[in-house]
C-alpha cells in the first residue's frame, strides 16, 4: 500500500451547499460508498469542540426512542451537553410524549450547533416518527442545523420540500466527483504520475466516490489504465481485494466485528504492533474513518461496503476465533457503555453468557428496562436451547412477548423455562449469573401468577445467596440489591411481609451507587405503607435522595412502589386528592404488575371522595376483562383489592355485589375480613360481627393494616352491643399495631355515628392517644342504608325501561301500562332513593347496579 496522508479530499463547492444557515436541514442521499460521511465529516471538522453532535445509527430497526438516546449520549461525549444532564435526559426519552421538546430543551441558548444522523436509513419503522421530531427540532431550536446521511429516500426530503427550500438535498449526482475534483484527488493523493489517467478513471467511475478511491488505488499500485465494471455492485469486492491477502486484510478480517472500535481493541483483537500505522494506512486508502465518540476521543469504522463483505469472510473463520472476536468486542462496546450493540455482537456470536451478563447488568443500572423494548429485537434471535441455560434471557423474551399485544399468547411459554429452572446447567457460572437465575424463576413464576411458588422460590435464592462468601459478595453489589428487591416483592405478594422487608433492607445495605440505594429504598416505604406501619415508611423515605433520580425517573416503574407507599400515607392522612394525584403521568399505573396496589390505594381514596359506586364499576370491569390485570390471580395484592371493592359496594348500598366477594376463598382471606366484619355491623348483626372476631383475626393474609381495620369495626361492634370495656380493649389493639401516627384510611369504614360513638369512648375514657387517633377529618362514606333492597321487583322494571326509553310515554308504552301508572311508580322511587328528578333516578340506579340483567 502507498504511504499515508492526508484523509479527506476538501470539496468547496459542495461544502458551500452545507454552508447557509438556511434552510435548516440538510439531506445527503445517495447510495453507500457516495462519500456521504467524509464529506460531512471534513465539513464538520473546522468547528469549535462542542458544537457538534455526531450520531451514527450503528444497527438496523433503530426504534424512535434508541435514536433520541444515541443522539443524548453523544451530545455527552462531545461536550455538547454536561454528562451527567445528558445521562438524565436519556431515561426521560422513554416517558416522555413530546420528545423534540425535551431534546430542544437540552440544546436551545447552546449557540449555533450542528445535529449531523449518520445511517439515516437505519430506523427503518421509525424513520417518519423520526423525521418529524427533526422537523420540530429545528423549529424548536433556532441556532441548530441537521445533516442527515441516508442510503436510500426520506420524507425529510421530499420534493415539496425541497421545492419551498426548507431543505437542501444533496444526491448522488451531486456527490459524484467532478473531473476537476478526481484530478485534484489524484494530484493529491495517488503515487505520481497517476494524475494523468483522471480524465479516463472519471468516465469508467461517473465519479462515484469509492469507485474512484478504488480504482486510484489499482492506479496506484498497476499503473494500469482503469477498467470499467459495474461500481455500483463491485466495489465492495474490490476493495477486499485490494486489501490482498496480507496482514492488512488479516487485520480487517479480524477488526470488522464491532461496528466501531479504538485503537486498544483493535490491538486485542489483532495482537498487530502496528494498530496506528494500519488504521492510518486503511483509512488513507478510504477503507474506514474516525467518527467522534467522546471528547478527544475518535474510534474507526470501517466503510460499510467493506466491513459487510468482509464479516462474510469472518463467518468462515473457526468457531474458537469467532467466539474470540465477539467476546472481546462486545466486552469493549459494554466497557463503553454501549450495551444495546454489546448485547447484539455477542447474540449475533451465540456468546449467551456474556449477553447474560450484559442484560443484567443493565437492568441492575436502570430497573426501567425490563419495562421498555430495548432489547426485544436481540431477544428474539436467542434459541430456545439457550434461553433454557440462561433464564434471564429466557424471562427478558417473556417481557417482550408481553409488551407486544401480538405476541401476548407466547409470552406465557417462555417465563415457563425460567419458571423451571432447577439451578447452574453450566459449572462456569459466577455467582451473579446464579443469582440471576434464581430471581428470574421468581419473577417468572410471579408473572404466570404462581405466587406461591414465587415466593418459595425467593426463599431459594435467598439461601443460595447467603452461601455466597463475604469477599464475593461485593463482585454482585447492585445486580445483588436489584435481585433482593424482586424477591421481596414476591414475598410480599406472598404476605411474608416481614422477609419482604427483611430482603428490602439487605438491597439497601448492598446498595453501592445513590440511584441505586434509591431504588431499593421506595421498596421499603411501599413495603411499610401498605402494611401500615407508617413511621417506618417515613423514616425509609429518608433513604432517598432526590437528587440521585434521574430525570422524569420518580413517575417510573423504578419509583412505583415509593408511589403507592406514600399515596397509602396520603390516605392515612385524607389527603384524599392528593393520593390519587400520586399517579399524574405514571404509565406503570395501569400496565405494570404493580396494578392491585396501586388500585388499592385508588379504591380507597375515591370510596373517601364520594365516589365509592363509580369506582365500584371501573374495578369491576377492570377485573371481568381478559386477560385480568396484572397481579389479580391469587395473590395478597389481588385479595387487598377485592376485600376493598367489597366495602366500596357496601359503602354504596349494594349488599348484593358485595356477597360474593366477601365469600373469597384465598390464601390471603384477612385482606377480606375487614369487608366481613363491616357487612354484618351494617346488616344490623354486631353481635354477630363481634362473635366471628375472633376467627377472622386469625384468618391467613393478614397485613398490619388489615388487621387494625378488622379490630376497628370490631370496636365499633362492640359499642353497639353495649360492651365499652370490649371496644376500647380492641382499640388498645389497634394502637399497638400501628400507633398513634399509624394506618387509619379505615377509620373510612365506619358509618358516621359509630365513629362518633368511638370518639365520645375516647374522650369519656381520657385516652389522648386514642383521641388523636380517631380524630382525623374522616370523611362519612358509608351508608348505613341499603337503599336497593327497598325497591320492588316492578320499580326495578320501571327504572330500567326509564333508562332505555327518552320519555315516560315511551316507557310506558313498552310496559303494555299507563303513564299514569309510571308516574305513581316513580314517585315512590324517587322517596325510596332520595332523588327528586328522571335524570337522578338512572344516575343513582347505575351506582347501585340496577339495571344489570337479572
Amino acid at each position: 500500500m502507498t504511504a499515508m496522508g492526508p484523509v479527506l479530499l476538501t470539496r468547496p463547492r459542495l461544502h458551500a451547499r452545507l454552508d447557509p444557515d438556511e434552510p435548516r436541514i440538510a439531506v445527503l442521499s445517495a447510495p453507500s460508498g457516495s462519500g456521504k460521511t467524509s464529506l460531512v465529516r471534513c465539513w464538520v471538522a473546522s468547528r469549535a469542540p462542542g458544537t457538534v453532535v455526531w450520531a451514527t445509527l450503528e444497527t438496523d430497526h433503530v426504534r424512535r426512542a434508541s435514536f433520541w438516546q444515541t443522539v443524548l449520549t453523544n451530545a455527552g461525549r462531545l461536550g455538547v451537553l454536561p454528562v451527567a444532564e445528558a445521562a438524565g435526559l436519556i431515561g426521560e426519552v422513554e416517558r416522555t410524549h413530546d420528545l423534540p421538546a425535551v431534546v430542544a430543551g437540552a440544546l436551545s441558548g447552546r449557540g449555533p450547533l450542528v445535529l449531523v444522523v449518520d445511517a439515516h436509513e437505519r430506523l427503518r419503522d421509525d424513520t417518519g416518527a423520526v423525521d418529524a421530531d427533526l422537523t420540530r427540532l429545528v423549529q424548536l431550536c433556532p441556532e441548530l442545523k441537521v445533516v442527515v446521511t441516508t442510503r436510500t429516500t426520506t420524507g425529510l426530503a421530499a420534493p415539496g420540500r425541497t421545492l419551498r427550500g426548507d431543505v437542501e438535498l444533496l444526491g448522488a449526482a451531486d456527490l459524484a466527483f467532478t473531473e476537476a475534483e478526481t484530478r485534484d484527488l489524484l494530484t493529491a493523493f495517488g503515487e505520481p504520475g497517476v494524475a494523468a489517467s483522471a480524465a479516463e478513471l472519471h468516465a469508467v467511475t461517473d465519479g462515484f466516490p469509492l469507485a474512484v478511491r478504488a480504482g486510484m488505488l489499482s492506479l496506484s499500485r498497476a499503473g494500469a489504465g482503469p477498467e470499467a465494471p459495474d461500481w455500483q455492485s463491485l466495489v465492495a469486492d474490490d476493495l477486499r481485494l485490494q486489501l490482498g491477502a496480507g496482514a492488512t486484510y488479516d487485520f480487517v478480517l479480524a477488526t470488522c466485528v464491532p461496528p466501531y472500535f479504538d485503537t486498544d481493541l483493535a490491538l486485542d483483537l489483532t495482537g498487530s504492533t502496528d494498530v496506528k500505522e494500519t488504521l492510518a494506512e486503511l483509512e488513507w486508502n478510504g477503507f474506514g474513518r474516525w467518527i467522534p465518540f467522546a471528547p478527544g476521543r475518535q474510534v474507526f469504522q470501517y466503510v460499510e461496503s467493506l466491513r459487510t463483505a468482509m464479516l462474510a469472510d469472518a463467518a468462515r473463520l473457526s468457531a474458537a476465533q469467532q467466539a474470540r472476536a465477539a467476546l472481546l468486542a462486545a466486552t469493549w462496546l459494554h466497557r463503553n457503555g454501549n450495551f444495546e450493540t454489546a448485547f447484539e455482537v455477542a447474540v449475533a456470536a451465540r456468546q449467551y453468557d456474556f449477553a447474560g451478563r450484559v442484560y443484567a447488568a443493565l437492568v441492575a443500572s436502570d430497573p426501567d428496562t425490563i419495562t421498555t423494548g430495548r432489547f426485544d429485537r436481540h431477544l428474539a434471535s436467542v434459541p430456545r436451547s439457550a434461553l433454557t441455560q440462561y433464564p434471564a434471557l429466557a424471562l427478558g423474551r417473556g417481557l417482550a412477548c408481553h409488551r407486544n399485544p401480538a405476541l401476548l399468547g407466547a409470552a406465557a411459554e417462555f417465563f415457563r423455562i425460567p419458571a423451571a429452572w432447577t439451578g447452574p446447567r453450566l459449572p462456569e457460572m459466577g455467582p451473579g449469573e446464579v443469582l440471576m437465575g434464581h430471581t428470574a424463576k421468581v419473577a417468572s413464576l410471579r408473572v404466570l401468577g404462581r405466587f406461591d411458588e414465587s415466593a418459595r422460590a425467593a426463599h431459594q435464592a435467598l439461601a443460595y445467596f447467603d452461601t455466597i462468601p463475604d469477599g464475593e459478595q461485593h463482585h454482585v453489589a447492585d445486580l445483588g440489591a436489584t435481585l433482593l428487591r424482586h424477591l421481596a416483592y414476591s414475598l410480599f405478594q406472598d404476605g411474608q411481609v416481614d422477609a419482604a422487608r427483611t430482603s428490602a433492607l439487605r438491597a439497601i445495605a448492598m446498595s453501592t451507587r445513590p440511584e441505586s440505594l434509591n431504588h431499593t429504598a421506595v421498596y421499603v416505604v411501599g413495603f411499610n405503607a401498605l402494611d401500615g406501619r407508617s413511621a417506618d415508611a417515613r423514616a425509609a423515605r429518608g433513604h432517598v435522595d432526590p437528587e440521585a433520580w434521574r430525570p422524569g425517573q420518580t413517575r417510573t416503574y423504578s419509583n412505583a412502589l415509593g408511589r403507592i407507599g406514600q399515596a397509602a400515607l396520603l390516605l392515612d392522612d385524607f389527603e384524599l386528592e392528593a393520593s390519587v394525584a400520586e399517579y399524574d403521568g405514571c404509565a406503570f399505573a395501569t400496565t405494570s404488575e404493580f396494578w392491585p396496589f396501586v388500585t388499592w390505594t385508588l379504591m380507597h381514596a375515591r370510596l373517601g371522595l364520594g365516589h365509592a359506586a363509580t369506582e365500584a364499576h371501573r374495578v369491576e370491569a377492570a377485573l371481568a376483562r381478559t386477560p385480568a390485570p396484572p397481579g389479580m390471580t391469587d395473590s395478597m395484592g389481588a385479595a387487598a383489592v377485592r376485600g376493598a371493592l367489597a366495602v366500596l359496594w357496601l359503602a354504596a348500598g349494594n349488599r348484593t355485589k358485595a356477597g360474593p366477594l366477601l365469600r373469597l376463598r384465598s390464601r390471603y382471606s384477612g385482606q377480606v375480613a375487614p369487608a366481613v366484619t363491616l357487612a354484618r355491623l351494617l346488616a344490623g348483626e354486631p353481635a354477630e360481627a363481634l362473635a366471628a372476631l375472633p376467627r377472622l383475626e386469625t384468618r391467613p393474609g393478614h397485613t398490619t393494616r388489615s388487621l387494625a381495620a378488622t379490630l376497628t369495626i370490631g370496636a365499633a361492634a362492640a359499642l353497639r352491643t353495649g360492651l365499652p370495656d370490649t371496644a376500647a380493649a380492641l382499640l388498645d389493639r389497634v394502637l399497638a399495631l400501628v400507633g398513634p401516627g399509624g394506618a387509619r384510611a379505615h377509620l373510612m369504614y365506619l358509618p358516621a355515628s359509630d365513629l362518633d360513638a368511638l370518639r365520645a369512648l375516647a374522650a369519656e375514657r381520657g385516652d389522648a392517644g386514642l383521641r388523636d387517633y380517631l380524630a382525623g377529618p374522616v370523611p362519612d362514606a358509608i351508608t348505613s342504608e341499603t337503599l336497593a333492597a327497598s325497591l320492588t321487583p316492578q320499580e326495578r322494571v320501571v327504572i330500567t325501561a326509564l333508562a332505555h326509553h327518552p320519555t315516560r310515554a315511551a316507557a310506558a308504552a313498552a310496559l303494555h301500562v299507563t303513564e299514569n301508572t309510571v308516574k305513581t311508580h316513580l314517585q315512590r322511587i324517587y322517596r325510596k332513593l332520595g332523588v327528586n328528578s328522571r335524570d337522578a333516578v338512572i344516575e343513582k340506579a347505575i351506582e347501585l347496579d340496577l339495571l344489570a340483567p337479572r
